[in-house]
């Protein structure tokens, strides 16, 4: 989980002009592909603590006994990954890196800047592994604001899906009827986790989006003349209808000119039910903030209006932040099926972008465990054991046979699998 964690609490960290090099260590009970890949993940954490990294403290419930664990919330490495050395001693798998953020930054002589590649992702060259993921529903806080823009809550996330889509990263599919809170007006975000994970499981998906819309209320009018307008008072506004109210066949109305649309996103892992960043964005459009008439929400109408171009950008800004949360996090999918102990059944494909010859990380979920916050009250998730590693074989449209190849642990049905980086 040390990417999850990684990429999902990532901050700004500024570019060094000497590579970083770091050591990382790993036991090989689950055989070398799994010990190597830990290793260079332990090296990774390593270099990232002594950029500035923090450690939180957990709290980790088993059998009735606590003891404590941390997670890593660390800056994000931006450069190549370059592997130094590798070898094994006394069951333990050793590897040392370098990281070089000049590197990645220069590219080709004459080619136009590119964007330094985040070496905790590792991701190679031309390879894209779409992630499943489920939109739903989105709780309105002040549903009279909105009267004028319909099924808000329904068709914000079928947008949003729309929008992920595009990004070619994700096989999203929209459940806006769906909630995963009990009170969505009142609960915080992290009491959907068990919600959440069972959505996961009956949906077939790695993450979860939802959110509230906390406000698109009116929070300005300014007088304007209108020429031979009704004093339509079921409009928002109000009219002014004292002295020359109606000269020249005219009327002065306090109409709507500055609109609010604020919004909370969430985004859960549906493995563990964690909420991986809980964002705020907001923002204030001027201008025709009110149509005239109701209309549906995310409709073309919508769109070309003031107040719509305004929520299309901030959308196009939840988007972009939400790819920057999960881009990094590692393709994660299940076991199926198990035939012979040997012979593993996946649930994803080529459509998600695996070849054959990919190798996968084997984990198998702790569920009789709960891992708590530092002060013991609320539940953060369930931790899983690295077991070994799978190949993928033959690959299928949505599914894709493997063999296993190390497994110190029964490998069974509903045991998780995560890609393994070529490096």
């Amino acid at each position: 989980m040390v990417a999850a964690l990684v990429a999902a609490f990532a901050l700004a960290a500024s570019l060094h002009a000497a590579p970083i090099i770091a050591e990382g260590v790993a036991d090989m009970e689950a055989g070398s592909p799994a010990a190597r890949e830990m290793a260079i993940r332990d090296a990774l954490q390593q270099a990232a603590i002594s950029n500035g990294a923090a450690l939180q403290s957990l709290q980790l419930l088993q059998s009735g006994n606590v003891s404590e664990s941390s997670a890593l919330s660390a800056p994000s490495l931006q450069g190549k990954v370059k592997i130094l050395q590798e070898y094994s001693s006394d069951g333990m798998y050793h590897v040392r890196l370098s990281i070089d953020p000049q590197a990645s930054a220069a590219g080709p002589v004459g080619a136009a800047p590119q964007p330094a590649q985040n070496a905790n992702c590792g991701m190679p060259a031309g390879r894209s592994l779409r992630r499943k993921l489920l939109t739903t529903y989105f709780y309105v806080v002040n549903p009279a604001e909105a009267n004028d823009l319909r099924n808000l809550a329904s068709r914000l996330p079928a947008d949003l899906a729309r929008r992920l889509r595009q990004q070619n990263q994700f096989d999203v599919r929209n459940a806006g009827h769906l909630t995963v809170l009990s009170n969505m007006a009142a609960d915080e975000p992290v009491a959907g986790w068990e919600t959440v994970r069972e959505l996961g499981r009956r949906e077939d998906v790695q993450f979860v989006v939802a959110g509230r819309v906390l406000s698109t209320g009116v929070v300005s009018k300014s007088l304007r003349h209108t020429m031979y307008e009704s004093n339509n008072t079921s409009q928002q506004g109000a009219y002014y209808t004292g002295p020359l109210a109606g000269l020249f066949g005219g009327a002065l109305k306090y109409a709507p000119s500055a609109r609010q649309f604020d919004l909370e996103v969430w985004i859960y892992d549906a493995l563990t039910g964690a909420v991986l960043a809980d964002q705020r964005i907001s923002r204030i459009a001027q201008g025709q903030v009110v149509a005239l008439l109701p209309a549906d929400f995310a409709t073309t109408a919508f769109w070309q209006g003031d107040y719509g171009r305004v929520v299309d950008d901030l959308l196009d800004q939840a988007t972009r932040q939400l790819v920057e949360v999960v881009s990094c996090i590692p393709l994660s999918a299940k076991v199926v099926k198990v035939e012979e102990g040997r012979q593993v059944f996946v649930n994803v494909g080529g459509l998600d972008g695996m070849k054959v010859g990919d190798q996968m990380l084997l984990y198998k979920p702790r569920s009789a465990q709960i891992v708590r916050s530092g002060g013991g009250v609320r539940e953060l998730g369930v931790p899983e054991e690295l077991s070994g590693t799978i190949t993928l074989t033959q690959v299928q449209p949505n599914f894709s046979i493997a063999q296993v190849q190390s497994a110190k642990l029964k490998v069974e049905e509903g045991d998780y699998v995560r890609f393994m980086t070529r490096r």
